[in-house]
């Protein structure tokens, strides 16, 4: 292997907001050690942010969903040969949602495989186009037309260009590759046996993670407010156990959870799940759902978390809170959701301090948006259209699958940490630098969003009777 040209930087070499800077995209990365590529163009201080700020306009800011771009950047890394970019995208590609036979099939110059669909093979002819001929045909340009607008058009452009122009820059500085964390699945035997509670089981995040873990081997206990959902996620799950349960109340959670506890034969795992949402404008907004909001997803954390704390206080413990991207930055309309989801994070870590000495280890879940009915119901108003061009990458909805694999690995490994998609990690330890960028980018539209919430009412996500 030849050596690089450039090697990369060291930190007072690129600088310490670099360092920073690369540190936060290092977590997000899966490498062992800082990406080569950023220290190295990080030598070139000014210019490494600039090229930031361009690139992430492409992506993860970009107006193509995510699963284009990331099939367009694979098709760019095999094109040009650029065996460092594939080997990072083709994990984020699978966490955008393509299939392990999409990615092997980004190989095949046919793109008439069976595999994609009419947009995607689209894609990979305009890649091939500007790469041989370094511009899209007048035939081809008339069928993209049939599928993308003109703001697309012109980003699928420009993202080709700028990736082929990086597969150029790692070729010619010789940037050497990465040596990528291990992210295999876990073996069987680390779930399998594992006595597991779950609170907002019937639907959403809490029903697909039950159905996983069983199907790994978990035995599962699951809690929720709807019976004849809760009853069919059961079913599927071996006829688990369930219980019609309210986290709202005290003595509800602590009962289901001695149940749990009784029919499993103890507990190893607890996912405070259950949780709500609704668009509120603070000024003007209605108070109750401020109030219900506040209830589920934070008393509710705290109650489950209380309740099963004791039975977890062992070496193979573990206590995994969901909590939200929400709770590190935070935007208009979503008061109630962010204050709630920040006062998860901090039991979950407070809990985690308390429980050291036991063994036991308790995880924080950040997540972006994921396809579920809290997302459509919560974040699909009208309200949200007008803050959706500002509001870049959190405006993008992942997969549920995306997820669900980050959950089951953090049960499987007791992480500290768990976020989906992986461009979350890299924003949690720059959280003010992020929010400074939401405060500015969020004003665009936002009279007409508050307006309109305040008529729309938007209610939560789940039906949460008054007490």
């Amino acid at each position: 292997m030849s050596e690089p040209r450039i090697t990369p930087g060291t930190r007072a070499q690129i600088g310490r907001v670099n360092a920073l800077i690369v540190s936060a995209i290092w977590r997000a990365s899966g490498t062992k050690r800082p990406p080569n590529l950023f220290t190295t163009l990080a030598r070139h201080r000014r210019l490494f942010r600039a090229w930031l700020r361009f690139g992430g306009a492409l992506m993860p800011r970009g107006t193509l969903p995510r699963i284009d771009t990331e099939l367009v950047i694979l098709r760019v890394a095999d094109n040009t040969g650029a065996e460092y970019e594939r080997r990072h995208h083709e994990r984020m590609g699978a966490a955008s949602g393509l299939s392990d036979e999409q990615i092997a099939a980004v190989r095949d110059s046919d793109a008439s495989a069976a595999v994609w669909s009419e947009r995607q093979r689209l894609l990979l002819r305009a890649c091939d186009e500007m790469h041989e001929a370094r511009e899209i045909s007048d035939a081809l340009w008339s069928d993209l037309r049939d599928e993308f607008d003109d703001v697309e058009l012109i980003e699928l452009c420009m993202l080709i260009g700028h990736y082929e122009m990086l597969a150029m820059t790692i070729a010619s500085l010789r940037v050497q590759p990465d040596e990528l964390r291990s992210r295999e699945r876990s073996t069987d035997g680390d779930l399998a046996g594992r006595r597991v509670f779950i609170t907002g089981a019937a639907r959403g995040i809490g029903a697909a993670v039950a159905r996983r873990l069983h199907a790994r081997g978990a035995r599962v206990a699951l809690a929720g407010i709807e019976p004849e959902l809760l009853a069919k996620v059961a079913a599927d799950c071996g006829d688990a156990p369930y219980f019609e349960c309210d986290v709202r109340d005290r003595e509800q959670v602590e009962a289901a959870v001695q149940a749990a506890v009784e029919q499993l034969g103890g507990l190893d795992v607890v996912l405070a799940n259950a949780g709500v949402a609704a668009q509120l404008p603070i000024l003007g907004g209605n108070p109750e759902v401020f109030e219900r909001t506040m209830e589920v997803n934070l008393l509710g954390v705290y109650y489950t978390l209380r309740a099963a704390a004791p039975h977890i206080a062992h070496e193979r413990g573990y206590a995994l809170a969901i909590s939200s991207l929400a709770a590190a930055v935070h935007a208009p309309l979503l008061g109630a959701y962010s204050a709630s989801k920040a006062g998860v994070e901090a039991l979950a870590d407070s809990l985690r301090i308390e429980l050291a000495s036991t063994g036991a280890r308790v995880g924080v879940a950040y997540f972006a948006q994921l396809d579920t009915d809290m997302t459509s119901r919560g974040f699909g108003t009208e309200a949200a259209q007008h803050l959706a061009a500002a509001s870049g990458p959190f405006s993008k909805v992942t997969p549920l699958k995306v997820g669900v694999d980050a959950i089951e690995r953090g049960i499987a490994q007791r992480s500290r940490r768990v976020v989906a998609p992986a461009w979350v990690a890299a924003l949690l330890p720059v959280r003010e630098l992020v929010q400074r960028v939401v405060d500015r980018e969020s004003r665009r539209g936002l009279g007409k969003a508050l307006e309109v919430a305040r008529e729309e009412n938007a209610p939560l996500t789940t039906s949460v009777p008054g007490r």
